[in-house]
């Protein structure tokens, strides 16, 4: 990832949607938080991009679900905006149940950022989380699975790695948690890296969860 980003707070929100369709789950959106008062809302508090992914079945996500990846200037200005009540009534229109999460990026991680080939548009992601007794310790974990595989994971498809660790809410006593993102433009490389892969599951204090996500489904939905 960029070392600029290292001041920013990420904001994951990972819901079921209200709507029984991706299609109309991408229309309620972009009426609501994906609206041009919406957009300006969040904005006017520091949020600098939306991206919305769809689960791709049988990979760690159900049906029904979405993930939001947002890059916010303050962690206070996610708490202001999440404290407003008109965006309560459009979360509880667009979700019957979420779970909003702030992180920050994990400092000294391996990480890195590639520029994608013109003719290959498609976009996943890959995510992992879980607890962990130690950040520092997940963080030379995976510097150790993943950063000798660098010019494997790119032949494969891979785009950008950003390891993460929670930001805890005012009153959460969960512990440490981290956060590995991994975006790709090739599903079957994807796919063939991460059964390759052993080892990251040591950095955990508990067995993680790990989904598998898609760009771009289900309409156009309003992004920044």
């Amino acid at each position: 990832m960029s070392p600029s980003n290292e001041s920013l707070v990420f904001l994951t929100v990972r819901g079921t949607l209200v709507p029984k369709t991706l299609e109309a789950g991408c229309q309620l959106h972009n009426q609501t938080a994906g609206s041009p008062e919406g957009i300006a809302a969040a904005r006017a508090l520091g949020d600098l991009s939306h991206k919305v992914y769809s689960p791709v079945p049988g990979l760690g996500a159900k049906d029904g679900e979405v993930l939001f990846f947002d890059w916010w200037k303050t962690a206070d200005g996610i708490a202001q905006f999440f404290s407003n009540p008109q965006v309560h009534g459009m979360a509880s229109k667009l979700f019957s149940e979420r779970e909003a999460t702030m992180w920050t990026p994990a400092r000294s991680a391996f990480g890195f950022e590639l520029p994608p080939p013109a003719h290959r548009p498609e976009r996943w992601v890959g995510v992992v989380r879980g607890p962990v007794a130690s950040p520092e310790r997940a963080i030379e974990v995976f510097r150790g699975v993943l950063a000798d595989k660098l010019s494997l994971a790119r032949q494969r498809g891979q785009l950008s790695h950003q390891l993460l660790v929670k930001i805890p809410a005012p009153g959460d006593s969960s512990g440490p948690e981290v956060l590995g993102v991994d975006l790709w433009f090739d599903a079957a490389g994807m796919k063939a890296h991460y059964d390759s892969l052993s080892g990251y599951e040591k950095a955990f204090a508990a067995k993680p969860q790990t989904s598998v996500w898609q760009e771009g489904t289900g309409g156009v939905w309003s992004e920044w």
